[in-house]
């Protein structure tokens, strides 16, 4: 067994991937000896809140992983830069995630837990349901009577949640030929007796 442990000392980092890639968990302790210390060197310039260094170097013994199933020894990178690559993008990542976290204020976060009483009163009866359809129903036929063809398509998409680019690029228009529709679209409905 000791002679088996020796013979991956000597192998290089490009097979010892491949038998990694393969199964061979004796390849891999190899690679993670050969690579610890970057990983180590590399989690010490990133920090995320939440996160300890330890955290880092798991994320990046991950990442060794993802190396090892994936690297290609013809695509001309060696398998060391491959990791260094791999392991940096890993904590790129983790850090932008912690960031992006950051940017909502902790006081607009709500916990489901405090909402449990709560959300009972937004169920809706099958009634209720069939009662709410019948109404929109109705109101896009007021809309659809009300509007243009092409204020109706650019309001119903709007409504839907797409951009004024996605609007143009969809309906194959300007984004001013859609701010001019949606404009047009609420004169009329301010003017009506929908509002």
């Amino acid at each position: 067994m000791a002679d088996k442990k020796g013979m991956y000392t000597s192998l290089s980092d490009d097979v010892l991937a491949g038998y990694s890639k393969n199964g061979d968990d004796n390849a891999f302790n190899e690679l993670v000896i050969r690579y610890l210390k970057l990983i180590r060197f590399i989690a010490r310039k990133y920090s995320a809140q939440g996160y300890e260094q330890n955290d880092f170097v798991q994320e990046g013994l991950m990442a060794l992983l993802y190396a090892c199933k994936t690297y290609d020894a013809h695509g001309g990178s060696s398998f060391g830069r491959y990791v260094s690559l791999l392991v940096e993008r890993r904590f790129i990542s983790i850090f932008r995630s912690s960031q992006s976290k950051k940017a909502v204020p902790e006081a607009m976060l709500v916990h489901i837990d405090s909402l449990e009483g709560e959300l009972t009163d937004y169920v809706c009866s099958p009634e209720e349901q069939l009662m709410d359809k019948e109404q929109l129903d109705q109101a896009l036929k007021r809309l659809s009577a009300l509007l243009s063809a092409r204020e109706y398509e650019v309001l119903l998409l709007f409504a839907s949640g797409l951009s004024y680019s996605r609007i143009s690029s969809r309906l194959n228009i300007s984004e001013k030929a859609v701010d001019n529709a949606l404009q047009r679209a609420r004169r009329k409905i301010g003017k009506s007796d929908m509002s």
